[in-house]
């Protein structure tokens, strides 16, 4: 098996659900973590850091793959959690891409720094521009049986929208209320958490506020 080695901040952010993976197949990694701080004289490295951004994922020490999704369809497809078909993997790219405009919804939110209009913002995010895709993954987990998206069985959907939906409800980023109109969502939040193949990982990670 290959030897990794993950670099980012000390949080959980864009590194985790690759960090996820990794913990659930039992893999030893490098957990490479430094503080902003830190971060102006590392990205300086271009070897280590190609683009100048992080997260990157080292692979046997010498090939550096530096943007997240490459990283995390690599990963999957590595560890047998890019489904068992092509149309399987399409279906979890159809949930990656749908998580993907989820957040371009929220950049501008997170961004703000007025919390009175942040506040604002968090309402029409929960009940306007998040809604089409949290209606669509709603029916989605309902469709598939409540406990994983694609194939009846943990695969890189599940870890990206727990992932996601972590952030929203479990960190500085939390917004009020964003789970209210979709039970089967929080359920499938509820059971990953608490009863899903990554519950012991979730209860070593290190603690971040995000």
């Amino acid at each position: 098996m290959p030897s990794y080695k993950i670099s980012y901040f000390n949080i959980r952010g864009l590194a985790e659900p690759a960090r996820m993976m990794l913990a659930l197949r039992g893999c030893e990694y490098v957990d490479e973590r430094f503080s902003h701080e830190e971060w102006p004289q590392r990205k300086i490295d271009k070897a280590a850091f190609p683009l100048g951004q992080a997260p990157v994922l080292t692979v046997d020490g010498k090939v550096v793959i530096p943007q997240i999704r490459a990283i995390c369809r690599y990963l999957a497809s590595e560890l047998d959690l890019f489904g068992t078909t092509r149309l399987e993997g399409a279906q979890i790219d159809v949930i990656l891409e749908t998580l993907t405009d989820i957040g371009k919804k929220l950049v501008p939110l997170l961004m703000n720094q007025d919390e009175s209009k942040k506040a604002e913002m968090g309402k029409e995010f929960v009940q306007t521009s998040s809604k089409p895709y949290f209606t669509y993954l709603e029916e989605l987990i309902k469709d598939a049986g409540g406990k994983y998206f694609v194939g009846n069985k943990i695969s890189l959907a599940d870890i990206e929208v727990f992932h996601t939906l972590d952030m929203m409800t479990n960190s500085k980023y939390a917004i009020e209320g964003v789970l209210d109109a979709y039970p089967q969502l929080s359920a499938f939040y509820k059971f990953f958490k608490e009863e899903g193949p990554l519950n012991s990982y979730l209860k070593s990670r290190p603690v971040t506020d995000a």
